[in-house]
């Protein structure tokens, strides 16, 4: 277990710099091992990017629980976790799902399943805004569909002017502000 997660981690510093041409042999690079010893824990490039994705998603959960938890205003804390991303993730752009699906379609998936599930945080967030008059009613399937496709979107490789972060920063302002001049 503590291989795997040494394996995990030294990879996904090689993400950052590398995105997804980090290779078997960088890994073990890093480590200083050999190719053969990362074989024996996964059979895959696919199934360790399936690891990373899941380490960083529960690294996501963990950080929206503390956000969910915390004093701020219920519309801070729903911007806030609706664009949640752990602190050593920031400098990575994530707009690689389109690569990712060609090379690796079941780890594409993986990224899917966790942008669908695990809502029920972020909407007990959204039900207790609308409940004391600070959001109001939306249909919340709505919302969370509108809120994933983008985030699927921004993740194909879709290059906007901004960073990954500063594009879901700009998602949040259209949803919670609108579009009107108020």
């Amino acid at each position: 277990m503590e291989l795997q997660k040494q394996i995990i981690k030294a990879s996904e510093e090689l993400f950052k710099t590398e995105g997804l041409q980090f290779t078997m042999q960088d890994v073990a690079a890093a480590l200083h091992i050999s190719k053969k010893t990362i074989y024996t824990v996964y059979s895959s490039k696919e199934t360790l990017l399936i690891d990373m994705i899941d380490d960083l998603f529960d690294d996501i959960h963990n950080v929206k629980a503390e956000i969910a938890a915390s004093e701020k205003s219920v519309e801070e804390r729903i911007r806030a976790v609706m664009v949640a991303l752990p602190e050593q993730y920031t400098a990575i752009d994530f707009r690689m799902l389109d690569a990712l699906e060609e090379k690796y379609p079941a780890a594409a998936n993986r990224v899917r399943e966790h942008l669908e599930n695990n809502w029920e945080p972020t909407v007990a967030l959204i039900e207790e805004g609308i409940a004391a008059g600070r959001i109001r009613p939306v249909p919340i399937p709505v919302l969370k569909k509108m809120i994933t496709a983008s985030i699927e979107c921004f993740l194909s490789g879709d290059k906007t002017d901004s960073g990954y972060a500063d594009t879901l920063e700009a998602m949040m302002d259209i949803i919670m502000n609108g579009i009107t001049v108020r």
